[in-house]
């Protein structure tokens, strides 16, 4: 059996290869850096077992993890992030991944539960991101129960800083139309203020101020 790490940091990469290669029944464990050099030794070599973050650099984890589930549907994926907020947790739970830990969590113990549970098939997902995802369920007002999918890509865009216009070049429609959907996503959000806005986008995860990290594609679903 073949494991990949795919880890930025160079001595977490190594704390998570050695946990696997000593610990765990695999024959070969190979590490990289980023998210392309992951992809060519995913497509050059058969894995069974995938450990990745979702900051990588040249690609994002999720859509790296969206590309490997494409080309072989049975490969057991773990994530590890220190992003726990509702839209990564909503877009991980969706993306067919095995597994998530929260990086503020990620003790031995939780580490070596993870490996043991997506290693064998089995679902793992952290305390924290538990504690988000059900929260969500719960939620009645939670953002993706709301929005429509249009709404949350303009809210996306005006929370990065773009106004009404640039907004309506990258989505195609006119100025008009964004100020309408802003309209009604502010209204169904109970939010008064721009400001208060961009504050909500930052605190659900919508927008990413962190280099790596390129979600403008992932699509926003309701299901």
């Amino acid at each position: 059996m073949k494991a990949l790490i795919v880890e930025d940091e160079e001595l977490v990469r190594e704390l998570l290869a050695s946990v696997v290669g000593r610990e765990f029944e695999f024959d070969q464990v190979e590490e990289a850096s980023d998210g392309e050099a992951a992809w060519d030794l995913f497509q050059a070599e058969a894995f069974d077992f995938v450990v990745l973050d979702l900051m990588l650099p040249k690609m994002d984890g999720l859509s790296l993890a969206r590309r490997m589930l494409e080309q072989k549907p049975d490969i057991r994926i773990l994530v590890l992030s220190s992003e726990c907020d509702d839209y990564t947790m909503r877009e991980v739970t969706r993306s067919g991944v095995f597994g998530f830990v929260d990086k503020k969590e990620m003790t031995l113990e939780v580490l070596f539960a993870a490996f043991n549970e997506v290693s064998s098939g089995e679902v793992y997902y952290s305390s924290n991101a538990q504690e988000v995802i059900t929260r969500m369920w719960e939620d009645p007002e939670a953002y993706y129960k709301v929005l429509s999918d249009r709404e949350f890509q303009v809210l996306r865009l005006i929370a990065q800083g773009m106004d009404l216009e640039a907004s309506g070049q990258e989505l195609g429609i006119s100025k008009f139309t964004v100020r309408r959907h802003k309209h009604n996503a502010m209204k169904k959000l109970n939010i008064s203020d721009e400001a208060s806005l961009v504050r909500f986008a930052l605190e659900k995860g919508f927008v990413k101020f962190k280099g790596g990290l390129d979600w403008t594609e992932v699509s926003h679903r309701k299901h």
